[in-house]
């Protein structure tokens, strides 16, 4: 009996000491991450134009989609990814043809040395990619470079970007492209943008950029850009600064155009996820010579305008927004001497917004 009770304890002790030195299983390993991702928005409004300088315009009222994105990413290793980007829109002219998809976005990008990345193909412009991110009302209006067709948002080239400091507090941003737009290129002429941003850990931010434009008969433009913001979970505003200069044609009787431009925002999100106030003041001291062509909002050329956007904005969901919103194009004084100055701009717009 005893020495069946001391080959037991034996065995079990055996056991114990086996047990004790095998190790345990490897933890179940997380399933790699998707290398390809499908992503999407659509927005939109229901608007109606009360008062307009142009007579065209006055009293329209109706649907329209502004934007349909659908984008395609892909990752072939933790150092090289891709996108692939169409875009869709009504015609904002009132012209009502059909909706037609084109490239968007089409780059390549690497990511080397100490978090540095270099991107080739049609990508974002520089001089409003940023603004865009801390507006995050794209689907309300247009940043002002964009909307007053001072710069493409989207440029053919190559850039290369990335942190100047450990703390990644500071950090700058280089590109040369086509100026062409999404379009392809058309002239041997081209683009060289510089930015430098400094982004405090408060959520205090200052971005300045210059970009040089060359154009044919030495045409050229050059733009100056000042950008200071400020981000919280409860609110964000920002203050914007630009300056073009734009170079009349060898060869013509026109003259040199200096255009400033200002601009202001704050958004209040009241219930973070679930409702929130915005508005913006854009100041255009001189006649904007674009901004008859404005797609969804065309503004006369013959005097200094400011337009006021205010709204509010409902979540639905994370993803779907309704938001009511007003837009006014105030005009000063014409330019010309004795003119009369041109009506007001005035465009009601429930906005809706949904993404995947």
């Amino acid at each position: 009996m005893l020495g069946c009770l001391t080959a037991a304890v034996t065995l079990g002790l055996a056991g114990a000491v086996a047990s004790a030195q095998t190790p345990p299983p490897p933890p179940a390993s997380a399933p790699p991450e998707p290398r390809f991702t499908f992503s999407g928005l659509v927005f939109g409004d229901y608007y109606y134009f009360s008062q307009d300088h142009d007579e065209a315009w006055q009293g329209q009222e109706g649907f329209w989609l502004r934007r349909i994105f659908f984008t395609f990413d892909y990752t072939f290793s933790p150092k090289i990814s891709t996108r692939l980007r169409l875009e869709m829109n009504s015609n904002g002219k009132l012209a009502g043809t059909t909706i037609t998809p084109y490239v968007k976005d089409a780059w390549l990008r690497w990511s080397f040395s100490r978090r540095q990345q270099l991107t080739l193909g049609l990508q974002p412009s520089i001089s409003m990619d940023y603004i865009e991110s801390v507006w995050e009302l794209r689907h309300i209006e247009k940043t002002p470079l964009d909307l007053y067709k001072v710069d493409h948002t989207r440029d053919t080239g190559i850039s290369v970007e990335g942190p100047l400091n450990s703390a990644q507090t500071i950090s700058y941003r280089a590109q040369f492209g086509n100026d062409s737009g999404s379009n392809s290129e058309t002239d041997r002429y081209k683009d060289l943008k510089l930015s430098m941003r400094y982004a405090a850990p408060t959520g205090f931010t200052v971005e300045g950029v210059y970009a040089y434009f060359a154009h044919e008969a030495h045409a050229n433009r050059t733009l100056l850009q000042a950008f200071v913001a400020y981000r919280a979970k409860q609110a964000r505003a920002g203050l914007q600064y630009a300056f073009q200069q734009r170079h009349a044609p060898d060869g013509t009787a026109g003259s040199d155009l200096r255009l400033d431009i200002y601009s202001g925002f704050a958004v209040a999100n009241l219930k973070p996820g679930k409702f929130s106030v915005f508005a913006r003041v854009d100041r255009y001291n001189d006649p904007c010579p674009d901004c008859a062509s404005i797609d969804y909002l065309p503004i006369d050329t013959s005097a200094p305008f400011t337009m006021v956007l205010a709204g509010v904005e409902y979540y639905l969901h994370p993803s779907v927004r309704f938001s009511p919103n007003v837009e006014w194009v105030a005009y000063g004084a014409p330019t010309a001497p004795g003119a009369a100055a041109p009506k007001d701009d005035i465009v009601w717009r429930a906005t809706f917004y949904w993404a995947w």
